[in-house]
């Protein structure tokens, strides 16, 4: 099988739902993708649904379109959420056009990051500033 750092497509997902159906075990599901059987475990452990039978009886199954959107919201809980609010970046902007460095903001009320992230952010474009907009623009590395 193959190693870390692999995620399953939905086309994958399809075959497992699939072999799943024919009763093949997660072993062969395994070999048959070149996937590690935990993964496979894993995998069928996230997309099972219950489904009604009728008169309170439930068969669990593997559904793959469950499964796939499962693997979403979880990849976009994982992302850290941004503390640049519309608050901070307006505050942050008031003192720009007041003339003052990233390293005076930090220092005034109300500017809870730090002043890498300040830097971060005028350089990533997320406040709307370039790096000719500072007020003591760094010279980079000259262009050959």
């Amino acid at each position: 099988y193959t190693t870390k750092a692999k995620h399953l497509t939905i086309d994958s997902r399809r075959l497992i739902e699939r072999w799943k159906k024919e009763g093949k075990s997660n072993r062969e599901i395994a070999s048959l993708l070149g996937k590690a059987p935990q993964t496979i475990h894993n995998e069928i452990k996230r997309g099972t649904v219950r489904q009604c039978l009728g008169k309170g009886r439930f068969k669990e199954v593997y559904s793959a379109d469950y499964a796939q959107q499962s693997y979403e919201n979880n990849r976009k809980r994982s992302v850290k959420k941004s503390r640049l609010t519309k608050e901070l970046k307006e505050k942050i902007l008031h003192y720009h056009n007041q003339k003052f460095s990233p390293e005076m903001m930090v220092k005034a009320k109300g500017v809870n990051v730090g002043i890498s992230t300040i830097y971060y952010w005028i350089h990533h474009g997320k406040l709307g500033l370039s790096k000719q907009d500072l007020l003591y623009p760094r010279k980079g590395k000259a262009l050959k």
